[in-house]
């Protein structure tokens, strides 16, 4: 597909947002009627969490939630069918919340403690990490040098989780940034990957094996996405805190590195999605201004198909941190949600993907 035929539009979802640092991007379906919508969390602001009601993008204020830090996952924590949300916060403080969504969730939602003994919680993910077919909570502390899961308790409205819930699988890696959850090696059981590294269960509940995948990068966002085709999942690293950053893709089993660009300002969003609607994942990826990059790019890099992707610049001029990638006009592509992470820019972007597959 030529580059030209990759086309997004660019609209504000809201010129003037509550707060301001903003950290948390969520796309999810919030109020169950089947459209995605969009969360929003914020450093510092009287109300720190908020979402916006697809189509018309009607604000709803969720929570004071002072110095969240950036990440914040989704999933139904108590299995009443309903959207909650985990967000951590930023040094120096040390808690880790869920919030409930209430029955109405225009209303207000419940904010409960998770977690108060680490410091800096960046970046959550769901998924099952120890095979018994239930969802944990994976999340990286990069202030404390730890990576952990919690198992959801009984009762997960006791404040805070009991400590037996929690199991620390690795120490010492500091500053450590980006989480997922997948399988990895194809053995039937997920792994955990965070920043440029995978961390693989052993049997019987030993400790968890670390394998590297790309030791020398920093502070990275990270994606596992089977871009090739072959049924193995790549992993796809940028640098999101780094001037300059790199982004790149590493192929199993020796994660051989395939670096796409490595000039890239402080790229702190990463997705992968199909964005032209030919059945390949692409890459996304996007800068950020912090006041000192004039003019931050946006690219989407389209899958050939043949390990290689064609570099498409898709905006410039509007800094991006932690963007996110999602569905919200019903008609099959990916979207973008991103805004600016600063004291004195205020907004939030939608990038509508009009492109035409084919």
């Amino acid at each position: 597909m030529a580059a030209h035929q990759l086309a997004f539009r660019h609209e504000l979802m809201d010129g003037s947002p509550p707060g301001c640092l903003h950290d948390v991007t969520l796309i999810a379906d919030v109020n169950g009627d089947g459209r995605n919508d969009v969360i929003i969390g914020c450093r510092n602001g009287e109300v720190n969490l908020f979402w916006y009601e697809n189509p018309t993008w009607q604000r709803h204020d969720m929570a004071a939630a002072p110095l969240l830090e950036a990440g914040g996952a989704v999933a139904d924590i108590t299995g009443n069918g309903r959207p909650d949300l985990v967000a951590g916060q930023q040094q120096p403080e040390r808690r880790l919340w869920w919030f409930e969504c209430p029955e109405d969730p225009a209303g207000p939602w419940t904010r409960r403690l998770i977690e108060d003994r680490f410091l800096n919680y960046h970046d959550q993910a769901f998924g099952d990490v120890d095979g018994d077919g239930d969802l944990e909570l994976v999340f990286p502390v990069h202030g404390s040098g730890i990576v952990a899961y919690y198992d959801i308790p009984p009762d997960p409205c006791v404040s805070p989780w009991p400590s037996d819930y929690c199991h620390v699988i690795a120490e010492g890696y500091d500053e450590i940034e980006g989480v997922g959850v997948a399988d990895i090696n194809g053995d039937g059981r997920n792994e955990i990957l965070c920043g440029p590294h995978i961390f693989h269960p052993t049997e019987g509940g030993g400790p968890w094996h670390v394998e590297p995948v790309a030791s020398d990068f920093v502070m990275t966002r990270v994606i596992p996405a089977d871009l090739d085709g072959d049924g193995r999942l790549e992993v796809v690293l940028c640098e999101g805190e780094s001037d300059p950053g790199r982004l790149a893709w590493f192929a199993p089993p020796d994660w051989r590195t395939n670096v796409l660009r490595e000039d890239l300002f402080h790229p702190h969003s990463l997705a992968v999605a199909d964005f032209n609607g030919d059945g390949r994942p692409d890459i996304f990826v996007a800068e950020m201004g912090l006041g000192k990059n004039p003019n931050p790019r946006m690219f989407v890099y389209l899958n050939r198909g043949d390990g290689s992707f064609q570099e498409v610049l898709i905006q410039t001029g509007v800094p991006t941190h932690e963007a996110k990638v999602g569905d919200l006009t019903g008609n099959g592509l990916p979207d973008i949600v991103g805004k600016p992470y600063s004291r004195t820019d205020y907004q939030v972007d939608v990038w509508y993907n009009e492109t035409r597959p084919g």
